[in-house]
């Protein structure tokens, strides 16, 4: 079993190629991504893209590449990240993890974490959530 890390990148968008140099920079060096989530964070076209990546040697190599690339504000681990499912069902939220998924249902993955350990242009700092 291959384990996933859990990645949340800030950028800011300056042309559509923003996902692609995101995703490059983790398939450069052979990394699988399993999934993205972002959204626009703000005004000033800043973007929070959650990605999950899995475990690979590369893996400490390509988040110091990625935190010194063009329009890329900072690279944060969350360590110890874990997925906790959320079912959007006809306007309603269900967080029961045992509940079956119906036809029509959005399903959204929202990363729970203690611990973040960022980089920006090389400079690493790390954060305790509680």
């Amino acid at each position: 079993m291959t384990l996933e890390r859990v990645v949340r990148v800030l950028a800011y968008y300056r042309d559509p190629a923003l996902i692609e140099r995101i995703a490059s920079n983790f398939r450069k060096l052979f990394m699988d991504i399993n999934w993205i989530y972002g959204w626009k964070v703000n005004d000033d076209n800043l973007y929070e893209f959650y990605i999950g990546v899995k475990d690979h040697n590369n893996f400490h190599t390509a988040i110091l590449l990625l935190s010194k690339t063009v329009d890329i504000e900072r690279v944060e681990i969350l360590e110890d990240a874990q997925l906790k499912r959320i079912i959007i069902r006809e306007g309603k939220i269900i967080e029961d993890q045992s509940e079956k998924i119906n036809e029509g249902d959005m399903i959204i993955y929202v990363p729970v974490f203690n611990k973040i350990k960022g980089y920006s242009w090389g400079e690493t700092y790390v954060k305790s959530i509680h």
